[in-house]
């Protein structure tokens, strides 16, 4: 059976079960997502009418093109995409107007200005973004018949777009500790998913299931990288925009928690992948094993969340520090070597959680029985 792509769901789930998990997934992604689509918005149409009123370019349509380019749906690098985006299309027209000028416009005219502009753009910078524009914009000025401005008023329209993306992303910040949390709670959802399908494999004894479960785990890594994303273009916020700088605390506190679940989701997907490595050769693994991971789902699931009222530690945490004094071979009964290998992964990710909560690793460590 091939592994599913990232965000896709167990097929061994109840199709009512699946289409709930996505649901929320498609939820958290939307309200991560929606001010960004309004700043593109807001940015493509203040675009279209600066650059017609500044330049009398009858339709400025790669001022709105440049905005969208700049901006885009994550907050991370848009200062590098303005960057290339100008580079690019400067070296484009450039490069375009001088060429054309000498072997004049054709089929292998295209295929010559587009390979020197990406050359050209390659050898100055790795950007995929400045090479992209720099041969788009040689293209587009040996492809069309002149026009008014030409490749000038193209630049022009770019410079504006990229100004308006600018003044949008300093003036009209998105909170970027909200798409954080979102993040943080969509993986956090994903992966106390995983170790509830994985804890039902251990106690069906389901092999094919365990399986699909390990696949799951190892498509995560692209949420993992989203969620790391995030955090760096919240640090960005803060740099471009005095009007976040008061986040720049819980950002740090992301960026130690998301550093913390991804090494313990490294853990988990050895600990899965014994699991289904045990359950193919029909080893028995002690159903301890299934309610230890059931424990740690709990305390992923409330990854972030405030202490309750009336107590001082958050709830992941305390189910985390109450699982570790669990995970010991001999109290969970684990005495197959594939199932020690079980334990000592699930202590690791434990370690790992607690450490990106802010409790001290020698702390931490202490609290797993000997």
């Amino acid at each position: 059976m091939p592994a599913p792509t990232t965000g896709r769901l167990p097929r061994g789930l109840p199709r009512a079960v699946a289409l709930r998990r996505r649901a929320r997934v498609g939820w958290q992604r939307w309200q991560g997502s929606w001010w960004s689509v309004l700043q593109c918005g807001l940015g493509a149409g203040v675009a279209w009418v600066l650059a017609q009123a500044l330049w009398d370019q009858a339709y400025p349509v790669f001022a709105c093109v440049a905005v969208v380019v700049c901006l885009g749906v994550q907050n991370n690098q848009r200062l590098r995409r303005v960057g290339e985006l100008g580079v690019g299309v400067s070296i484009g027209v450039l490069l375009g107007e001088l060429i054309v000028q000498v072997i004049g416009r054709g089929p292998w005219q295209i295929g010559t200005i587009v390979v020197t502009a990406m050359l050209v753009a390659r050898f100055l910078d790795s950007g995929i973004l400045l090479v992209n524009q720099a041969a788009l914009q040689a293209a587009f000025i040996a492809a069309f018949p002149p026009q008014d401005g030409g490749g000038i008023g193209r630049w022009l329209d770019a410079m504006t777009g990229a100004a308006v993306a600018l003044a949008i992303a300093a003036l009209l910040p998105q909170d970027p500790r909200r798409e954080v949390r979102g993040r943080a709670r969509a993986y956090a959802g994903q992966l106390a998913d995983l170790l509830e399908d994985g804890a039902h494999a251990v106690r069906a004894h389901d092999a094919a299931e365990a399986e699909r479960v390990l696949q799951a785990a190892r498509d995560t890594q692209k949420e993992l990288d989203g969620w790391a994303q995030s955090v760096t273009a919240g640090q960005e916020v803060h740099r471009l925009s005095p009007l976040r700088r008061r986040s720049r605390v819980e950002i740090e506190r992301q960026r130690a928690l998301q550093t913390g679940v991804d090494r313990a989701t490294r853990n988990l997907r050895v600990a899965l992948r014994r699991i289904t490595t045990a359950l193919t050769y029909d080893e028995q693994l002690p159903v301890s094993l299934a309610g230890a991971m059931e424990q740690l789902a709990a305390a992923v699931r409330s990854l972030g969340e405030p202490a309750y009222e009336g107590e001082t530690v958050p709830p992941s945490r305390a189910g985390l520090q109450e699982l570790a004094v669990q995970l010991g071979p001999r109290t969970l009964g684990a005495e197959s070597l594939s199932a020690t290998t079980v334990v000592a992964q699930l202590r690791s990710a434990v370690v790992d959680l607690l450490v990106a909560q802010g409790v001290p690793p020698a702390e931490a460590h202490r609290l797993l029985p000997h």
